[in-house]
């Protein structure tokens, strides 16, 4: 009996104790998972993203050439983050922004681009399609020609600051160049027959209005 008793007491033991050491192992290996959980540093091996295959197969080359593209684009995305529209007048605005370039390059060689800076006037800027009928336009960049782009330029100015509204209610304004032009509002808003976009751009000195054609066909010297 005593035997017996002993024999029993000691298989308790034995099963107590395993029980205790699965308990702690348990335990342990729990702790562990939390804590790797809780470390931003670790990674889970199932959230490693592999490269796709297409990626893996690439030739050096292949290789060189994005990563070329990469930095193209980074720099596009910088360089358009950089080049922002000036708003400090109708000179900066134009000469800073891609909307009317053919206009903008040839009012930057003239000499009234100072007066279009700092006189708070409207610039009446044609769009490039305007230029369609008048393929001379850049026969006015000639040094020979150089009064009549001064004069091409002085038609498209009003020595005053007008927004859009404003302007289309008048019956008539005076261009830079010294002549007073009818507005005529038959068939939309046309200004000495050119036809005038809706809408402005307004910059701390002057006014800017778009023109689907030229206000001045100028004759040039040749």
């Amino acid at each position: 009996m005593t035997i017996y008793i002993y024999t029993m007491t000691k298989t308790t033991l034995t099963l107590f104790s395993l029980a205790l050491v699965l308990i702690f192992s348990c335990n342990n290996s729990d702790s562990t998972n939390t804590s790797d959980s809780l470390d931003p540093t670790s990674t889970p091996s199932s959230s490693k993203k592999d490269k796709p295959e297409s990626l893996k197969n690439l030739t050096e080359t292949e290789k060189q050439g994005m990563r070329l593209l990469t930095r193209r684009q980074e720099a596009a995305k910088e360089a358009s983050a950089v080049q922002e529209k000036n708003m400090t007048s109708p000179y900066k605005y134009l000469t800073t922004s891609d909307e009317y370039p053919i206009f903008t390059s040839l009012m930057s060689k003239s000499i009234l681009s100072k007066h279009i800076h700092s006189a708070g006037v409207t610039v009446l800027a044609p769009v490039d399609k305007a230029f369609d009928d008048y393929p001379y336009y850049k026969e006015l960049l000639l040094p020979i020609n150089k009064e009549e782009l001064d004069n091409f330029i002085a038609y498209h100015i009003i020595d005053t600051p007008l927004e859009y509204k404003e302007f289309s209610v008048g019956d008539s304004w005076r261009v830079h160049a010294g002549f007073i032009l009818a507005l005529t509002k038959k068939g939309g808003i046309n200004f000495n027959g050119a036809h005038v976009r809706s809408g402005s751009i307004d910059t701390d000195h002057g006014m800017i209005i778009g023109m689907d054609n030229l206000v001045f066909y100028p004759k040039l010297s040749h």
